[in-house]
This record gives C-alpha cells, sequence and structure tokens, in this order.
C-alpha cells in the first residue's frame, strides 16, 4: 500500500511511454513556504510546500510513484534510472539502490513501489515483468515473475499493495487488464481479479492501487477515467469519479492515497488533486487558503505520512516529488 503500518498511502501507471504521452518546474531541493490546502484528514490546512529533486549531481528522471516507511522515510521510485531513491523526511537524500538490468536487484523502467508494515520494499519491475523484494537498506531478496496471460502475453506490472491482515500481495497487470494475488506465505499466485471492460470487475489498463485500513482496495483507471473500490474477497464496491474536467470528474487519473474515510485522486492531465469520501462523493479539490487549486505537472503516484502530516506527490514530468505539510 502506499500507507505505513502508522497510516501512511501511497501510489503509481502503465508503460512509461504512454504516461508521457498522457500526461518543466524549477528544480530545488528547498523549502516554499505557501499555503496548500484547507483540507486533511482530520480537517486543518497544509502550510507549507517542500520540493524533492534528487541530488545536484544525480536528478530525478521522471520518476512515477513513492511509498513512506514507518519511520517517516520516502521511497521515491525514480523509473528511468532504474533506482530507488531513499529521503529522509525533510528531502535528504540518504541512499540510493537498484541499476538498469535483469538481474536481481536490478530494474527495468519500473512503475509502482510500496513499503510493508515490516519494512520490506515491494518493487513493480515492469520492464522485467516481475516484483521485487528489497530490505529496508535496500538489499535485494527476491524477484519473483509475474505468470504470463491465458493469451501468452507478457506480463505488465504496474504496481502493488500489500494487504498485512491476509498476507497478501495484490500487483495489477496493467496490459492484461486484472490483478493478481500473491500470497506472502506460501508464496504463491492464488488467483486473478477482473478482465478487460468497463464494467464492475472489469479494467481497461489499470494503473497504481492502494488499500484502506479495511482492505478494501482502490485501483485507478487512467482509460476508464475512474477509481474502482473492491472488498478483499473480490466483490466490487462502487466507482470513484467519472470522465470530465470540472470539478469532481477526472480526465487522467493516476495515483491513490486512501486516508481513513477520505480518498485522494491525482490527475495527471488535469493537474489537481482530487478528494473524495470512501463511498464516491466528491470533497474538494485540493486547493490553498484562499480556494485556488493547487497546480500540479503530471501528479501520479501520491502517498500520505499521517503522523507527520505531510503528503508527497510524484510530479513525474517536472522530474520531482513535492511534498505537502499539514497543521
Amino acid at each position: 500500500m502506499k500507507r505505513n503500518p502508522s497510516g501512511l498511502n501511497r501510489c503509481h501507471g502503465v508503460t512509461l511511454t504512454w504516461l508521457l504521452l498522457t500526461c518543466v518546474a524549477h528544480r530545488a531541493t528547498a523549502v516554499m513556504p505557501q499555503a496548500i490546502s484547507d483540507h486533511w484528514a482530520n480537517g486543518t490546512c497544509v502550510v507549507r510546500r517542500t520540493v524533492i529533486t534528487g541530488s545536484a549531481d544525480s536528478p530525478f528522471n521522471m520518476p512515477t510513484d513513492c511509498a513512506v516507511a514507518a519511520d517517516g522515510r520516502l521511497y521515491v521510485l525514480d523509473g528511468v534510472n532504474n533506482r530507488v531513491v531513499v529521503c529522509a523526511p525533510d528531502g535528504t537524500i540518504q541512499f540510493q539502490f537498484g541499476s538498469q538490468g535483469s538481474g536481481l536487484g536490478q530494474l527495468q523502467f519500473p512503475l509502482g513501489i510500496t513499503v510493508s508494515q515490516a519494512g520490506e520494499v515491494y518493487v513493480a519491475d515492469a520492464g522485467n515483468g516481475r516484483f521485487q523484494i528489497f530490505s529496508s537498506a535496500g538489499q535485494a531478496l527476491e524477484a519473483v515473475p509475474i505468470p504470463k496471460a491465458t493469451s501468452g502475453s507478457r506480463s505488465d506490472p504496474s504496481d502493488l499493495v500489500v494487504d498485512q491482515n491476509l498476507h497478501r500481495l495484490y500487483v495489477v497487470d496493467n496490459d492484461n487488464h486484472k490483478l493478481h494475488l500473491y500470497n506472502l506465505q506460501s508464496k504463491t499466485f492464488e488467483t486473478v481479479w477482473g478482465s478487460q471492460g468497463q464494467g464492475r470487475r472489469q479494467f481497461r489498463y489499470p494503473f497504481l492501487i492502494d488499500i484502506s485500513d479495511k482492505g478494501y482496495l482502490f485501483v485507478v483507471e487512467p482509460i476508464n477515467t475512474r477509481v474502482q473500490v473492491l472488498n478483499p474477497q473480490g466483490k466490487f464496491v462502487n466507482f470513484v469519479g467519472h470522465w470530465g474536467v470540472k470539478a469532481g470528474q477526472l480526465f487522467r487519473p493516476k495515483g491513490v492515497a486512501v486516508v481513513g474515510h477520505r480518498v485522494y485522486v491525482t490527475d495527471s492531465y488535469l493537474g489537481r488533486i482530487q478528494m473524495f469520501d470512501v463511498t464516491g462523493e466528491f470533497l474538494g479539490v485540493l486547493s490553498d487558503r484562499a480556494g485556488a487549486p493547487i497546480a500540479l505537472t503530471t501528479p501520479t503516484g501520491i502517498a500520505a505520512d499521517i503522523p507527520n502530516k505531510h503528503l508527497y506527490v510524484v510530479e513525474l514530468k517536472a522530474n520531482q516529488v513535492c511534498r505537502l505539510d499539514v497543521e
């Protein structure tokens, strides 16, 4: 999930080329005071904005997703650089791991990332058709190939999320329009949910995913312009959002973070974050204290660090992650 055991969330989408087709800001790792939002899980507002761009000699290159660990550290998936960059809550770069390739610990245009309650880091290694597990310090532990579709087409994992209670890993298979369920105890794939389409329990190029405290899945569908909610048994619950360019509508949703009963959805085309409740009711657009919507550059992955009151948003084409602080 894009959330740590203390209440963190995050999110991911599609191939990197597709992201570019469907989605440059100032580079700096600095704190820029700015009122950001009059909404948060407890109703308080965001008061500060921090831009994280990587190191001066090795900046981010089209990052796609991020996740927050229980200790507040931020794991940024830097897709084109085929690495994971680990930052302190203040944005200071601590270390990185991963390189381009197909060996254990190497990545090929990864798209999604999540951190378990135990601190293990899971990466959707899209170009290699697998997911990988790393320790919190970046040691490669295991690489698990995703089963091919019945048609024989290769898998295309774009994101993943852990259900600690069910000891299960959900893996989004973008090109094959489905979710794979992986048992973390037996280390076997249990079943597959979904098929291609626009109906209930159907997907069209699902991208990023998050999970609620109760184990409900929130799957972003950029082409169907919605977020689909499934319960832990895989049954359809409801949709969040629908096509359009007005407030409460989605044009190219990419990332999702679930914070209590609130759902934050990024829209890479509109450059906004919209807020819904878990039933799909529209709550508002993330805005400053004057009510002006916060503008972002191709926002994709999103993660919430609830204890530290941070909301992290990946801005793909700006090559940065934006941290929004609340109080």
